[in-house]
């Protein structure tokens, strides 16, 4: 079973870059995990990003060294100049190579040249299947718990040098990454892990041995534009089980290498002998397929587009309509004949747009940005389109150490902060505030936001001190009663930590200490006749340069009224690689071994309905922990354990059974594990926002309106919290074309 969530989990990353080819940011992953969760690397990790380099990185236009797209005569070329504050790679036929560092850029031009896939995004963020590709798909469950999806593509379909597209080449990437050729090649190695014979293949390496199979069992063959995968009953049933099929054709070349070939004797599918080949102890396809990655001549796309020049040196890619592309789930095909992408800077993209060096701003947000760029709006020369972000920048916290282990304690840095004035002075305006993980624009959140109860969280310091109070937070150092207005190392509450509490994470909490002490006092745990006695002070980890990391200073961990209820933050800053290091506890990206941080600031997505998938992240399980950013474990989940084998109740047996008590563990395997229908899994989903909304393992700051501005030769580009600038080019044409 403890694979089961990895797959969530991958299905998820499935969006962080997956479904873009969908009509979002993501193409459905073209590895047969399926989508699924909140958006997430194959790791497990969350689509988090650094507030301000990741909102202007999706917010950014372009520039261009072409200098505009008009004609001697006035008429327009059909050209459309975009791009992003993010650096493009090249990295466009897999971006990420199944990492949780996924350039936008990067993924934009991925959306633009992958197409075909099984299932795509639709603009309401639901997944659903591409009739343009699929001919028809059946679901059957059997008798041994598995479920089969079987896929007959529409025949006539090509990749872009005319090349057909066939069943083999929906099931080359899904052998390809499950396989420890390409693991050899900087893969994870995990795709397909939710289909029966999974491990037998996985661990196959070319030679015959016990529990491996150079046949992958679950996955069939069925004929030239037929196959089938068999999901294992660990895996089924789940509510969101059809995106197991959720899978993109790719050149067998790309990602076997040259020569191999796929076979089924009717056992499963399986590789030829050549792909396992190898010199001394490499695979020599390894290295075959790690070079395609980032070749963009030798293989063909399947998309609307292809990349038609690529200059590494100026990070400039031009992509040229695919007049082989039949469309996407929609049927929709490009009209406009030429894409240049292009490197922005966000102090110069407005000045680009009025030059002509880009003819689109995207995702433009924050108040003076926001406003510079509406001043150029005039419905002549500029128009715009905006949108609610399905998303928010937020405080995150480490619920497993420290001060920010307690919930008392996050519900009091909560009301500490005046969200409704930081969200308008950070957007100008252009943003609102949400309390809990959702977003306006699926349809879950809209069928329950007017009967869901959550806690209001307005600005009050009083109700802050009340919380923590009721907390045990009352004493100071020598273990006495705390006394507001004290000096020193007693400017703090101190709580009195059970033996348990004290012993968390190996004792780390005996030990715990503040950090970046600028004012020269240290705040630590103190031992009192035998009681450990820890500090209110709370080690903040901010992403720097970020305007969002200014304004928590300013507005919370400098503010009087935080130092008033007893509380201090102290501030760290760094770059964000580090910050995803603490978060993770991931050597390679800084950590030292010690958790230290218990707070930070960063933003979070929902890329797609998919998204709401949170099952194993709040799991008590050790092995699920770095699944779960926030490390919360809920006690409620304590007393009444989800078991995944046990009977499915219902959400009210469930309440019932629980004496109303149900933690977040339980919810949120439940929505996806225990629900079978839209209003079960809507029923779910409310009461996980209501309890997650109680424990406050982050603080949403805001949630950020995204002003799409662009040049009014362009005419029908509609952008929405689920199809960006990239995939909206698709319905758009330039005028006179």
């Amino acid at each position: 079973m403890k694979r089961k969530k990895l797959l969530a989990l991958l299905l998820a990353s499935a969006m962080a870059f997956g479904l873009a080819a969908c009509g979002n940011g993501d193409t459905p992953p073209a590895d047969g995990s399926g989508a699924s969760s909140q958006p997430t690397s194959e790791e497990g990790t969350p689509e988090e990003s650094s507030e301000e380099p990741s909102e202007s990185s999706e917010a950014d236009a372009e520039e261009s060294t072409e200098g505009g797209s008009v004609a001697a005569d006035g008429t327009f070329e059909n050209k459309v100049i975009m791009g992003n504050t993010t650096d493009l790679t090249g990295d466009f036929r897999f971006p990420g190579w199944g990492t949780s560092s996924v350039g936008a850029s990067d993924q934009d031009i991925g959306r633009l040249t992958i197409g075909y896939g099984t299932q795509e995004v639709a603009e309401d963020g639901n997944l659903v299947w591409n009739d343009t590709a699929v001919k028809s798909h059946t679901e059957t469950e059997n008798e041994d718990g598995t479920a089969t999806y079987t896929v007959e593509i529409n025949e006539g379909l090509t990749f872009s040098d005319g090349t057909p597209v066939t069943a083999k080449n929906y099931l080359a990437t899904t052998l390809s990454f499950a396989s420890p050729v390409s693991m050899e090649a900087g893969r994870p190695g995990t795709s397909g892990m939710a289909f029966v014979g999974y491990e037998e293949f996985h661990g196959y390496t070319g030679e015959e041995a016990e529990g491996t199979s150079k046949e992958f069992s679950g996955i069939r063959l069925l004929g030239d534009y037929s196959f089938s995968f068999t999901v294992s009953s660990d895996y089924y049933p789940y509510y969101f089980a059809y995106t197991y099929a959720a899978v993109d054709p790719a050149p067998l070349g790309l990602v076997l290498g040259e020569g191999v070939d796929i076979l089924d004797d009717g056992n499963g599918v399986y590789l030829s002998e050549n792909f396992y080949e190898k010199n001394g102890d490499s695979y020599v396809k390894a290295a075959e397929i790690e070079a395609n990655r980032y070749d963009l001549t030798k293989y063909p796309f399947s998309g609307a587009y292809v990349v038609s020049d690529w200059d590494a040196s100026t990070k400039q890619a031009t992509m040229t309509i695919n007049p082989a592309f039949k469309g996407n789930y929609e049927g929709q095909v490009p009209s406009i004949e030429t894409i240049v992408y292009v490197k922005l800077t966000q102090e110069t993209q407005l000045e680009m747009l009025t030059t002509g060096g880009t003819d689109i701003l995207g995702g433009v947000t924050g108040g003076k940005d926001t406003t510079a760029a509406l001043a150029v709006v005039d419905g002549e020369n500029f128009t715009e389109v905006h949108y609610q972000r399905a998303g928010y920048g937020k405080i995150q916290f480490d619920c497993d150490f420290g001060p920010t282990m307690f919930q008392e304690v996050r519900q009091a840095v909560t009301y500490l902060l005046n969200r409704t004035e930081f969200c308008q002075t950070f957007t100008g305006g252009y943003g609102v505030v949400v309390d809990g993980p959702y977003s306006p624009d699926l349809a879950p959140w809209r069928a329950v936001q007017d009967e869901i109860e959550l806690i209001d969280y307005s600005f009050s310091p009083e109700t802050a001190k009340k919380v923590l109070e009721d907390g045990g937070w009352i004493y100071n150092s020598k273990g006495e009663a705390y006394e507001e207005g004290a000096e020193g190392v007693d400017a703090v509450r101190y709580k009195k930590l059970t033996a348990d509490e004290a012993n968390v994470l190996d004792g780390i909490n005996k030990t715990y200490a503040s950090v970046s002490n600028t004012d020269g006092v240290t705040y630590q745990t103190v031992e009192v006749n035998g009681e450990y006695y820890m500090p209110l002070a709370i080690n903040w980890f901010g992403s720097s340069p970020n305007e969002v990391t200014d304004l928590i200073s300013t507005t919370l961990a400098n503010s009087s009224d935080l130092a008033a209820a007893g509380m201090v933050v102290r501030a760290t800053t760094g770059d964000f690689d580090k910050l995803l290091g603490e978060i993770y506890r991931e050597p390679t990206y800084g950590y030292n071994g010690t958790p230290t941080y218990g707070m930070y600031n960063l933003a979070t997505g929902f890329s797609a309905l998919t998204n709401l998938d949170t099952s194993y992240q709040w799991s008590h399980d050790p092995a699920w922990f770095t699944n779960s950013s926030n490390k919360l474990y809920d006690p409620y989940d304590i007393d009444f354990p989800y078991d995944l084998k046990a009977d499915k109740l219902s959400y009210e047996e469930a309440v019932e059974a629980s004496g109303d008590k149900l933690g977040m563990d339980y919810l949120s395997m439940a929505m996806v594990y225990n629900a079978a229908t839209e209003d079960e899994f809507n029923q779910w989903y409310m009461g996980y926002v209501e309890r997650w909304n109680e424990l406050m393992p982050d603080i949403p700051l805001y949630s950020n309106f995204y002003y799409d501005v662009y040049n009014a030769k362009i005419e029908n580009f509609q952008t929405s919290p689920f199809r960006g600038p990239a995939a909206a080019l698709l319905y758009a044409n330039v005028k006179g074309f």
